[in-house]
């Protein structure tokens, strides 16, 4: 057991916490890609695949309602405020939203499984009869995830506020494999049902891996099934747990619908997807996928590690905290995403192709998920900003705002989405261009595009709308200035267009004398051209002596030093070798 005394290693530094959930994030995300990459190589862009991601979506709206609606946003205020008060009324207070949830969330999985067939002509309406009742049937072979992943989402309070990110950034992980093992030894025997097993084996580890966790610091669920209307009712000595979920039930209320509007933004693109040419949902979804790596492993991270010190500051009522926690982690993702949204625009062929080129994805199937990426990047700074802005919001005790802005800018994407969808299949001058400038101007499939220009144009409004109605909040609400460093934005921005340009030259020096005609050759032009990228963007911020820059070192060396493979003599910003 010794072996893993470092997954209950407690972790308290921001930045520490950041970069073990960025790493683990990473590792996640490359699973993610070796995923897809089977899945793709397996099926191609095609009606099965499109068939599959439109049976994710009620289970994936499920999932994400009960994971992030009924999880850390709202549970975790709440559940500092009774450890900080008593661990018992903690523990008592986890195990019956356990229960409660457990039970109430089985309820609603079930009335999901008899109203599918209801749902799958909306869900998908471009499929015929027989790929409706197939996606039918995958939908109700996931439905058990979405109850796997809320009584997670539950455990990973305790494991967030006791600092064990190692437990909360490996679950993940366990759940793309559990896909894996779905797709590479059950889908030769039970077809694209095998996939959907997959999801249900990766959720159960999810669950696990966090349960445990949880477990081993005092947190399970330990009352009586026969208790959970006292429970509710407070009626019980375990009153103050009723009224804890009662809150729950409150802060989670705009939240939860908050997600279903986003949530609903994805299945009317799916929709707006199954009336387009075979493959187009996949291709989307492909996208998205690669899209998100950066988003996860940088915004995800940097929200995840930061909402606690927004709550404790928050509750506190230190303004001047919260405001400087909030300036923190906004510049730690500018930091990051600036360039990976750079590089992903310059180096999208390579990137499809290197993450999803094998077996029966083709090469118009890459280069149509390549224009959707590309549409993507460009939002790729917003979805990154965007965990954050909402955690900010549910520190200070609003959720309602969040709904309101995601309801007005899911509308915005749909519209857009179906009127870019539209656009792009007609036979106009200016179509014709767009799609020529995504470089798909030649291909039976150029629609598909409108979905991404849909749904990155959604975010972006989404993000500026948070970002300045939350900054404004928390400044009247504190009476405090939120710290605006203009020029260390400035900086990272025109840093980023430098690693663009670079990456774009090295690119284009390789494009004679090693074509895009193997793997291995896509692999090292787009190494190449990304080294060169971000060699270009750390020089320049070195360079402009940005302070981004200077703290990331001192970090990096801060932890080092800590486990023990810096000298022992050091300052904090020198290392001091004797002689």
């Amino acid at each position: 057991m010794k072996r893993l005394n470092f997954l209950n290693h407690e972790i308290s530094n921001i930045h520490a916490a950041a970069l073990i959930l960025g790493a683990a994030g990473f590792l996640s995300r490359l699973v993610g890609v070796l995923r897809n990459r089977l899945l793709f190589a397996e099926f191609g862009a095609g009606r099965e695949l499109d068939i599959y991601y439109a049976a994710f979506q009620i289970p994936d709206f499920m999932a994400a309602l009960f994971l992030l609606g009924a999880a850390s946003a709202a549970i975790l205020p709440i559940f500092q405020e009774y450890l900080l008060e008593e661990k018992k009324k903690a523990q008592e207070f986890i195990a019956s939203l356990a229960l409660v949830f457990f039970f109430g969330a089985s309820l609603l999985s079930a009335a999901a499984f008899f109203a599918a067939p209801l749902a799958a002509p909306l869900v998908a309406p471009g499929f015929s009869s027989d790929e409706q009742a197939l996606m039918v049937s995958v939908t109700r072979l996931m439905l058990i995830s979405p109850i796997l992943f809320g009584l997670s989402g539950i455990f990973s309070v305790v494991v967030q506020s006791f600092g064990l990110f190692f437990v909360y950034a490996l679950a993940p992980i366990l759940y793309n494999v559990g896909i894996i093992v779905g797709i590479a030894f059950l889908v030769p025997v039970f077809g694209i049902y095998g996939v959907g097993i997959g999801v249900v084996l990766g959720a159960l580890a999810h669950l696990g891996l966090q349960f445990g966790a949880s477990a081993s610091r005092g947190f399970w669920p330990g009352i009586r099934p026969g208790s959970v209307w006292s429970v509710w009712s407070g009626t019980s000595n375990r009153m103050f747990a009723g009224r804890g979920i009662k809150k729950v039930l409150v802060l989670s209320f705009p939240r939860v619908l908050a997600i279903s509007f986003s949530q609903m933004t994805g299945l009317v693109l799916v929709a707006i997807g199954s009336t387009l040419a075979a493959g187009s949902v996949a291709v989307f979804a492909a996208a998205q996928d690669l899209y998100f790596v950066p988003v996860g492993i940088f915004g995800v991270s940097y929200a995840v590690a930061i909402f606690p010190r927004l709550s404790r500051a928050a509750a506190a009522k230190s303004g001047a905290e919260y405001l400087k926690e909030l300036a923190l982690g906004i510049r730690a993702i500018l930091f990051w995403t600036a360039p990976s949204a750079a590089l992903f625009l310059v180096l999208r062929a390579h990137i499809v192709r290197v993450g999803l080129g094998a077996g029966a994805f083709s090469w118009e199937d890459t280069r149509l998920t390549a224009a959707v990426l590309a549409a993507l990047a460009v939002a790729m700074v917003a979805a990154a900003l965007q965990t954050l802005l909402v955690r900010g919001f549910y520190a200070l005790g609003n959720t309602w705002i969040p709904l309101a802005v995601n309801f007005f800018s899911s509308l915005f994407s749909i519209a857009l989405a179906f009127g870019a969808a539209n656009f792009l299949g007609s036979d106009s001058e200016l179509s014709r261009a767009i799609a020529g400038l995504f470089r798909i101007g030649d291909l039976p499939r150029p629609r598909v595009l409108g979905l991404g220009i849909g749904f990155a144009g959604g975010m972006v409004v989404n993000v500026a709308a948070l970002a300045f109605l939350l900054v404004r909040r928390a400044e009247r609400q504190f009476g405090a200035e939120f710290p605006r460093r203009t020029g260390e934005v400035s900086k990272i921005a025109i840093a980023a267009l430098g690693a663009a340009a670079a990456a774009y030259l090295v690119r284009a020096s390789f494009s004679e004398t090693l074509p895009l005609i193997t793997f291995m050759r896509v692999l090292v032009q787009g190494t190449a051209a990304a080294a060169a990228g971000l060699g270009t963007y750390w020089g320049m911020l070195s360079l402009m002596q940005s302070e981004d820059v200077a703290a990331l070192r001192r970090s990096v060396a801060r932890r080092l030093f800590s486990i023990g493979i810096l000298p022992k003599s050091w300052d904090g910003d020198r290392i001091v070798t004797s002689n």
